[in-house]
């Protein structure tokens, strides 16, 4: 079992060359209450893998994944895998983020030796760069490289026991995946050198005001990161637009809260959702005010989070 993660400081475009490397280095917060949970057994009457996603996702992705993770692993049979979610895949909450976490560790559990962090991370963002974020809990940052420190915790989720709040604004799959959407920005927007650059800015920002608590200094750095990376995307050819309308209501909402004296901000990862951080004295006010705007399907609320957890060991049947 393994948790979404929303990102503080985006990870937006990758680096040429193998190894699903990141065109920056971004910041992440783990969430408590987005699971995804991975099942995955010894397929003894099959001579290939089954995969499975409940509710459906890209099951095609995820066969090549578990194909992938058996060669990387070790694993010499097929494995019977189903990936479940408790809330919509491909919509824009980092979905693929916990489901490849969850799964790369239920996979790691039948591999003959131990693995180390990095091929465990290496191989997760196979399946979604963020998913290697999830591999831990709290506040993770994940810079380029294949070593070991390449994903780290800087802090645990009791840290910072902030309230994050996602209010859905459309439960159905984005039309432009993330890897595509990154490739198009990489390669079309005129404004993907600046967002990189300006992107180095407000992780120093980030870092400083998560490790010191102060939602004062977090907030406006996470929104204008945020709106960077939407505005280098609206510059790709063809352009990029994640939202929906109820997307910016939900902004121009976080505004007014602000307004009135309460603290809370908001992010934006590729898709229509829209995430909300605030303390916890004042969430339910924030979540009263999200879900009177108009289009908001519901909010989800969360705080910072574990990384994974192995739920049962294999069965001694295993073959090894």
């Amino acid at each position: 079992m393994a948790r979404a993660n929303v990102a503080l400081v985006k990870y937006w475009g990758k680096a040429a060359g193998p190894g699903r490397q990141p065109s920056n280095t971004s910041l992440s917060v783990t969430l408590d209450g987005l699971l995804s949970a991975a099942r995955v057994e010894a397929w003894r009457e099959g001579a290939a893998d089954r995969a499975a996603w409940v509710p459906p996702g890209p099951v095609a992705d995820l066969r090549r994944f578990v194909e992938l993770g058996r060669r990387r692993l070790g694993i010499t049979y097929p494995l019977d895998v189903q990936v479940t979610s408790n809330f919509p895949v491909a919509a824009g909450l980092a979905s693929s983020a916990s489901a490849y976490a969850a799964l790369t560790t239920a996979m790691a559990a039948f591999a003959p030796e131990p693995p180390s962090t990095s091929l465990l991370a290496e191989l997760a963002r196979h399946g979604s760069g963020s998913a290697c974020r999830s591999l831990l809990g709290g506040f993770v940052q994940w810079r380029p490289g294949d070593d070991d420190g390449a994903v780290t915790q800087i802090a645990p989720p009791e840290h910072w026991p902030l309230t994050i709040l996602a209010a859905l604004t459309e439960t159905g799959p984005k039309r432009v995946p993330s890897r595509e959407g990154m490739r198009r920005t990489a390669t079309t927007s005129p404004f993907f050198d600046a967002w990189l650059a300006a992107g180095r800015t407000d992780l120093s920002v980030v870092r400083e005001a998560v490790a010191s608590r102060d939602l004062s200094l977090l907030g406006p750095a996470i929104e204008r990161n945020a709106l960077r990376m939407h505005a280098t995307a609206l510059g790709a050819d063809p352009p990029l637009l994640y939202w929906e309308p109820a997307t910016v209501s939900v902004m121009r909402a976080v505004w007014r809260l602000r307004e009135a004296g309460v603290p809370a901000f908001f992010t934006i990862d590729a898709g229509p959702q829209v995430k909300v951080l605030c303390e916890p004295g004042d969430a339910d006010r924030v979540t009263t005010a999200l879900t009177a705007v108009p289009g908001v399907v519901r909010v989800l609320r969360s705080r910072p989070g574990d990384g994974p957890r192995i739920l049962s060991e294999p069965p001694l049947w295993v073959p090894r």
